[in-house]
C-alpha cells in the first residue's frame, strides 16, 4: 500500500531556500574561522579567547534547553508553536551577527572594553539564533506524520545545510583573505563587510523556512506545568541523552580548530606558487574541500548505509571507527612536501562515510520524539531539538575553547604582517601542531562511540512505536 505524501516540493524548496540562509549565518561563527577572527583579527590573546568560547558556549548549552521547553510550554493562538518564530528571528539574527564582527578597536589598554562589547552582542546573538535553530530543526519532527517521509525531509535538510555550510565556511575566509591581499585593505574591514553581506543577507533569506507546516498535533491529557517538568522528560529520553553524551565526549577533537594556525606557520608561503593571493586562510579552505567535499557522497547514500548497517546508530559506529584508521594513517604518512596532500586525501577518503553523520543523528533524534509521545503522550520537539544546538554549542565550544588553551600552553603569540611565518613560533608549538591536529579528532571518534553502544531502539521496536502512536492519533481525531 503507497504510503500518504504531504509535504509539496513547493514546501520543501522555500523551506531548504531559508535552511540555506541560516546556514550562510552560522557559517561565519560556528566554523573555525570565528577563532581566527577572535585572536588574529580582533587580537584577543588565546587565553582570554580559550576562556570566552568555553564560558559562553557552555551558557548557550545550558540555555537552549531553556528555550526549548518554553517553546514545548506555549503554544500560540493559531495552534502553532513553531512557525511563527521562523518569521520573526530572522531580522534580529542578522543585526547582531554585524555587530559582533565590528572590531572598533585593538587598542590593549581598551581589551576590557572590546571583550565586554562582544560578549553583549554575542550573548544578543545567541538568544535570537537559539529561537529559530530550535524551531526551524524542530519542524521537521512535525511536516508529516510518516516517519519514511519524514527520514527523507530530514535527509534533504541536512544534506543541503551540510553543503551550504561546508561551503560557506570555507569558501567565505578564503574569499576574504583573497579581497584583503587584492584590495589593500584590513582584515577588519573586509570581515565587517563579510558579516553584512552574509550575515545580514543569510538570516533575510533564512525567512523562507516560514514556508514548512506544522501537520502533527498531539492532544495532550495536560500541558507540561513548569519549565521543570519539561527538563524532567528531557531526562527521561535515553536515546537523546545517550546521543548527547556521545558528542559532549567528541568534543575533545579540537585539532580541526588549529588548521589555519597549521597552514599559517608551518607551511611555506610559497607552497602554492610566489605572488600567489591565498594564505592560510586559503589553505585552510583547500583543506576542507579534500577532507570534507567527499563527505557529500556519503549524505548521498545515507539511508543505504542505514539498510547495510542495520540502523543509523550502528552506521554512526561504522563512521567513527572508520575515521579513526585513516587519521592514524594520515599521521604516520607526515606532511613535508608532498606528503601533505596524500595525507589530506587518506582524510578525505575516512570522510566519505562521515557526511551521514548530521542526517543519522537527527533521524535519531525524530525517533526520540516518538518514542517520548509513545510514552509519555507528549511530543517534545522544543526540547529535544534544543539539545541538539545545545550540544551543538557546548562542543563547539568546548572544541574551540581546548583549541585556544593549546595555543596558550604551546606559547603561541599572534603574528601580523609577517614576510614569513614559517620558524616564528615556539619550538614546542612546532612540534606538537601536527599530531593535535590530525590526532586528536581520532581520539574523538573512540570516545563518541562509547555512550552508542547502550542504545537499544531496534527497527523492531521502532515499527511498534509508530503503529501504536499511529492508533491513538487517529482515536483522538475521532473524539474531537
Amino acid at each position: 500500500m503507497e504510503e500518504t505524501k504531504f509535504v509539496s516540493r513547493k514546501e520543501k524548496v522555500s523551506f531548504l531556500t531559508g535552511l540555506t540562509g541560516q546556514n550562510l549565518v552560522y557559517s561565519l561563527i560556528g566554523g573555525s574561522f570565528f577563532t581566527y577572527f577572535m585572536t588574529d583579527i580582533a587580537l584577543f590573546p588565546a587565553l582570554a579567547v580559550s576562556a570566552l568560547l568555553i564560558v559562553m558556549k557552555v551558557w548557550d548549552g545550558i540555555n537552549d534547553p531553556i528555550v526549548g521547553s518554553f517553546i514545548d510550554k506555549h503554544t500560540f493562538k493559531n495552534g502553532e508553536k513553531l512557525r511563527p518564530f521562523l518569521k520573526y528571528t530572522p531580522l534580529p539574527v542578522g543585526i547582531f551577527t554585524v555587530l559582533i564582527f565590528l572590531v572598533f578597536s585593538t587598542k590593549e589598554d581598551l581589551l576590557w572594553l572590546r571583550i565586554s562589547y562582544f560578549i553583549i552582542m554575542y550573548i544578543c546573538w545567541d538568544l535570537a539564533y537559539t529561537v529559530q535553530d530550535v524551531s526551524i530543526w524542530g519542524i521537521t519532527a512535525m511536516v508529516s506524520p510518516n516517519s519514511n517521509e519524514r527520514d527523507g525531509f530530514v535527509q534533504w535538510a541536512r544534506t543541503v545545510g551540510s553543503i551550504v555550510y561546508g561551503v560557506a565556511s570555507t569558501a567565505i575566509p578564503m574569499a576574504l583573505e583573497m579581497v584583503v591581499n587584492a584590495t589593500g585593505q584590513s582584515f577588519a574591514l573586509i570581515t565587517l563587510v563579510f558579516a553584512i553581506i552574509f550575515g545580514l543577507g543569510g538570516a533575510m533569506l533564512s525567512k523562507r523556512s516560514y514556508a514548512a507546516h506544522e501537520r502533527i498535533h498531539v492532544v495532550q491529557e495536560e500541558k507540561q506545568a513548569s519549565l521543570w517538568e519539561s527538563f524532567s522528560l528531557l531526562f527521561k529520553n535515553r536515546m537523546l541523552m545517550l546521543v548527547t553524551l556521545a558528542n559532549i565526549l567528541g568534543s575533545v577533537g579540537f585539532g580541526v580548530n588549529l588548521i589555519t594556525y597549521f597552514f599559517k606557520y608551518e607551511i611555506p608561503s610559497d607552497f602554492l606558487g610566489e605572488n600567489s593571493l591565498i594564505g592560510a586562510l586559503g589553505l585552510t579552505t583547500i583543506y576542507y574541500v579534500l577532507t570534507a567535499a567527499p563527505g557529500f557522497i556519503g549524505m548521498i547514500f545515507a539511508d543505504k548505509m542505514k539498510k547495510l548497517c542495520g540502523s543509523y546508530v550502528n552506521a554512526l559506529i561504522f563512521m567513527k571507527l572508520f575515521n579513526v584508521i585513516v587519521r592514524v594513517i594520515a599521521y604516520f604518512v607526515g606532511f613535508e612536501g608532498h606528503k601533505l596532500w596524500l595525507a589530506l586525501i587518506i582524510i578525505g577518503i575516512g570522510c566519505i562515510p562521515m557526511g551521514a553523520e548530521s542526517i543519522a543523528q537527527t533521524s535519531v533524534f525524530c525517533d526520540s520524539i516518538d518514542y517520548m509521545e509513545w510514552k509519555t503522550g507528549k511530543r517534545t520537539e522544543g526540547i529535544t531539538f534544543s539539545m541538539q544546538t545545545s550540544f551543538t554549542k557546548i562542543t563547539s565550544g568546548i572544541t574551540a575553547g581546548l583549541a585556544t588553551l593549546a595555543l596558550h600552553l604551546l606559547h603561541y603569540r599572534a603574528i601580523d604582517d609577517a614576510a614569513v611565518y614559517v620558524g616564528t613560533q615556539t619550538a614546542a608549538f612546532d612540534k606538537w601542531i601536527w599530531p593535535l591536529v590530525i590526532l586528536t579528532p581520532a581520539l574523538a571518534s573512540v570516545l563518541y562511540i562509547i555512550p552508542l553502544l547502550f542504545i537499544g531502539y531496534t527497527k523492531d521496536k521502532r515499527a511498534v512505536v509508530e503503529k501504536e502512536l499511529a492508533e491513538r492519533r487517529a482515536k483522538a481525531e475521532i473524539k474531537e
